[in-house]
């Protein structure tokens, strides 16, 4: 979770009220944050990833305010017209852009500290580093329209920030130490996104500013660009951004996209609108309160509300894009209520913890795969295709795959347990011989019927490895493992490529395949580089 340090004494005064340590702390932790550390001047508090509206010491004390019921209700920000307006052409590699311009900035040392915090927090957070959504800052009034958003070739020229040295994009990214960091988000397209005014390019998002436009202590206005791959989330990054800013006095001013005969205005700061009722409220939350006492407290957590009835409308300030649905109201309400008024009842049903069914049964297995001296292994669910096929010598089957995995190693999950027993057989060869070892464990498979997609199997696969491992003796420890188990089965020829030919079984139970046998395929064993020949057997223990 992220952490945010910051100043106690800049807390108190954007808080506009003396709060001892001892209140502050304990109003933060009623909130959400959590105080984990305290010096003299500093302290350092952990967040939770849902609130992306106090990752700013000026949310931070906004939230405070509300509760202590300093300030009331709804906080309403105003936007005037700058005037400004943006040419935004296509981009692919980052399509969407929002932009804000933030007027009588003071550049305090508190100011300068508050804008790198919340901007590296939100690249870090909603802005999966930067992939997401990224965030630039500029001096306005070094900028000369006309301003342009577009995608152009990796050979254009600007001088990035802390530097004087024209360098060409694609220099950036080799060169620079932002450019090494980023540069593989847009590396793979043609055209790399940069802001252009008059004097050329003044940001290379999603890695750097220029020089030309950084931010300095004799700063007044602000000129924010927000980008990304996701408009949503480019929205509500400006929202928070220049909502926080405009908690230090700041003036803000919306700037107008034009693309082509289409355009629109950013920041829009209007509220969002959810409706809930009371019977709701209080069934979630087990408590009796009237509309009255909900509509105030809604407004210690920053809403305003309209009351109907039993129905209560609540406007949603724009920086809170974390309330996705009426829950997402239920505990904020649940807050400003106090977990410490609630009272303590005991559960009307039996809540007692026990094993399931199926964890009782693979416990009895595993006592019984002890017994025949077989040690147990445990490996990620997580795989890759290369070893769950190719190197299986088996043909590749549909699996769930991970969308930019952040290692080749970790592809896919995997979708049978043999791969996995393999892989630490050939990192074990050192290990003197006989070799046997088991896995329970879940493979996930692609099923369209679930919500998810996909269903979860557990199985168990055993091997044995040694110079006469053959499918004899892989035949008597299955035979005596489903003997044990009290299980009447069939065998049938398998022609799974995965196993020697005419070496292979299919293993039946009231009708229904349960599960193979054989001696693994010599091509298996060389493409693991295994020297032993080997003997394996798959069961699926949810349908045994």
């Amino acid at each position: 979770m992220p952490t945010l340090k910051y100043n106690k004494k800049d807390l108190q005064q954007l808080i506009g009220k003396k709060l001892s340590d001892e209140q502050l702390e304990e109003v933060l932790n009623l909130i959400k944050p959590n105080v984990e550390e305290k010096t003299e001047k500093e302290w350092t508090i952990e967040l939770t990833a849902d609130r992306p509206d106090l990752f700013g010491v000026e949310g931070l004390a906004r939230a405070v305010r509300q509760y202590l019921e300093i300030d009331e209700g709804l906080k309403k920000y105003p936007v005037a017209s700058s005037k400004l307006a943006v040419k935004v052409e296509s981009v692919p590699v980052r399509p969407y852009v929002a932009s804000a311009i933030v007027r009588n900035v003071s550049m305090t040392e508190e100011m300068i500290d508050s804008l790198m915090n919340i901007q590296e927090i939100l690249h870090d957070t909603i802005g999966r580093k930067r992939s997401k959504v990224a965030i630039g800052v500029h001096d306005l009034d070094t900028i000369k329209p006309p301003i342009t958003y577009t995608g152009v070739s990796k050979e254009k020229e600007m001088v990035p920030l802390e530097s004087t040295e024209t360098m060409t994009l694609k220099q950036v990214t080799e060169e620079n130490s932002k450019g090494q960091a980023y540069g593989n988000l847009i590396e793979h397209s043609r055209l790399w996104p940069v802001f252009t005014d008059a004097n050329g390019i003044f940001s290379f998002p999603p890695i750097i500013n220029s020089d030309r436009t950084k931010v300095t202590p004799k700063t007044k206005n602000l000129f924010i660009e927000v980008t990304g791959t996701n408009k949503q989330a480019v929205k509500q990054v400006l929202n928070i951004f220049v909502t926080n800013l405009a908690e230090r006095k700041c003036k803000i001013q919306s700037v107008k996209l034009n693309y082509g005969k289409k355009s629109e205005t950013t920041p829009d700061l209007s509220e969002n609108v959810i409706e809930i009722e009371k019977d709701s409220v209080n069934k979630w939350l087990g408590i009796n309160l009237d509309e009255k006492q909900i509509k105030e407290l809604l407004e210690r957590m920053g809403y305003d509300a309209v009351v109907s009835g039993s129905k209560i409308e609540v406007l949603v300030p724009a920086y809170r894009n974390d309330i996705l649905h009426a829950v997402d109201i239920f505990e904020d309400i649940a807050i400003a209520y106090g977990y410490n008024n609630f009272q303590v009842e005991l559960p009307n049903i039996a809540t007692i913890g026990k094993p399931s069914q199926l964890e009782k049964f693979c416990s009895n297995v595993r006592h019984l795969m002890a017994g025949f001296e077989f040690q147990e292994i445990i490996r990620p669910t997580l795989s890759n295709v290369a070893e769950q096929f190719d190197k299986m010598n088996v043909p590749q089957e549909p699996v769930i795959e991970i969308e930019n995995p952040v290692s080749k190693e970790y592809t896919c999950l995997r979708s049978w347990l043999l791969p996995s027993i393999v892989k630490v057989l050939a990192a074990n060869k050192h290990v003197s011989y006989p070799q046997n070892i088991f896995e329970i464990g879940d493979v996930v498979i692609p099923d369209e019927n679930p919500e998810t997609r996909s269903k979860s199997v557990r199985k168990i696969c055993g091997a044995v490895s040694h110079g006469k491992a053959n499918f004899a003796e892989m035949k008597s420890i299955v035979d005596s493992l489903l003997r044990n188990l009290g299980i009447e089965y069939t065998l049938e020829p398998c022609a799974h490529t995965g196993y020697t030919a005419g070496r292979g079984a299919h293993v039946f139970s009231e009708g229904k395949v349960i599960g193979s046998f054989g001696e693994v395929n010599p091509k298996t064993l060389e493409n693991w580089k295994l020297e032993m020949p080997v003997a394996s057997f798959e069961l699926n223990l949810e349908i045994i």
